[in-house]
């Protein structure tokens, strides 16, 4: 189920469940190791020759270690987060949060000092001797090294703004292709009519996930219709219609419970939402062009993996609704869906006001734009035009040397001839 999915997006955006369930399996593996030592045999013994107080001191220095460099993994990835949040968006923090090289980091390290605790506390009730736990220890031991040097090094390499940003292109990139590819039509004439009933927001927050197989179960036997008409992404307030039913009544459709179909939480997720990777590349560029970083090359950079998301974006038939039908063909439910134009005025027009005072910037949107009306064709003339207008406004009033203000506007004159615009 979708729901399902959001939820198990919530999980992997928390640092604890992976070290938690470590920690589980170094207190299970400490025991049944106790256990295997108190019944002996040659798995109790055979494997490191080592006396019990040797063992001991051995297991105190990992438990101790493994507690220190937790701290230290913490203390690095929080000042990760301080610096994404800072220089680039903070936005970027959930992207961090579910990275699954620090989970496993934290894994390893939590799991060992869970591991030599326990065989520490079961030292004594164990008469054999403690060579296989010292074995599994040791290997541990090496594997907390391991973590460390590894997080480090990925902490460096995820600091990059071309990482981060390769990552929010990948991430989105599989979104928009899920989104674009999913069945779509027109709304239905019986949709025109003034709905009977509505589904309304019982909180306030953002639109995370619409189980739109919850909805056609629901909608299905009564022979109802349903058109939701928020899209995952969008703020919505307690009591704003997300949804109008034709074919129920007001009463059926509270008693339902039909509104857990469309989870609305305190932060935007991934799993539906295509503008989202767009909108924390927007953010990268706005952070570059401010006067604290004053970063060009990165906005165009960024500029660079919207293009080829926007390019995606535009390939989606405009006009349609997402649409979902029952298991006998019938559509039940239609979903509304972003447009190309109001993606282009989320994503463009932040960066033409914020670099009007850089030529190159608008340069790079222009060409960002071509390639946009060129894979939207007609269906996205008017939004590419209006988007070239608006730059092409920024440009007279951001720059102020002539010979740039030319150049970009000559640009834009350029793309609007390729793409018949006029």
């Amino acid at each position: 189920m979708p729901i399902l999915a959001v939820l198990a997006e919530r999980m992997r955006s928390r640092l604890w469940p992976l070290p938690a369930l470590a920690a589980v399996l170094g207190v299970v593996a400490g025991l049944v190791l106790s256990l295997m030592r108190r019944g002996g045999g040659w798995w109790a013994g055979g494997w490191w020759a080592v006396d019990p107080a040797a063992a001991r001191s051995l297991l105190q220095v990992l438990a101790g270690s493994s507690l220190t460099v937790v701290a230290l993994v913490f203390s690095l990835h929080v000042v990760a987060l301080q610096l994404a949040a800072s220089q680039y968006s903070p936005r970027l923090l959930r992207t961090y949060a579910r990275d699954w090289v620090i989970q496993a980091a934290l894994a390893v390290l939590i799991g060992t000092f869970a591991f030599c605790l326990v065989t520490l506390a079961t030292f004594g009730s164990a008469a054999g001797p403690p060579g296989l736990s010292v074995t599994v220890a040791v290997i541990l031991g090496l594997g907390c090294v391991g973590a460390l040097v590894g997080v480090v090094s990925h902490i460096v390499t995820s600091l990059r703004v071309e990482t981060m940003m390769a990552g929010l292109h990948g991430d989105a990139e599989h979104v928009i292709a899920d989104w674009v590819d999913k069945p779509r039509a027109s709304s239905s004439e019986q949709l025109r009519a003034p709905a009977d009933a509505r589904l309304d927001a019982d909180r306030s927050g953002f639109v995370q996930m619409v189980d739109a197989r919850r909805l056609v179960d629901w909608a299905s036997p009564i022979g109802a219709l349903v058109r939701v008409e928020v899209v995952p992404g969008e703020h919505v307030l307690i009591g704003q219609p997300l949804a109008r039913v034709w074919g129920a009544t007001q009463a059926s459709v509270d008693d339902s419970g039909c509104g857990s179909a469309i989870l609305i939480g305190f932060e935007r997720t991934p799993d539906q939402d295509p503008a989202l990777g767009l909108v924390q590349l927007v953010d990268i560029a706005l952070r570059a062009l401010s006067p604290s970083l004053n970063d060009p090359t990165t906005a165009r950079h960024a500029l660079g993996h919207m293009a080829a998301l926007l390019v995606q974006v535009a390939a989606q038939p405009e006009g349609t609704d997402l649409v979902t039908c029952s298991e006998d063909g019938v559509p039940r439910v239609w979903r509304a869906t972003r447009s190309l134009a109001d993606i282009l005025d989320a994503t463009c027009r932040p960066i033409a006001r914020a670099g009007a005072t850089d030529p190159d910037v608008l340069k790079a949107l222009v060409r960002t734009l071509r390639a946009v009306g060129g894979a939207a064709g007609q269906s996205g003339a008017g939004a590419v035009r209006d988007q070239l207008a608006h730059l092409e406004r920024c440009a007279v009033r951001g720059l102020a040397d002539e010979v740039d203000q030319r150049g970009v506007l000559a640009a834009s004159s350029e793309a609007r001839r390729s793409l018949g615009l006029g």
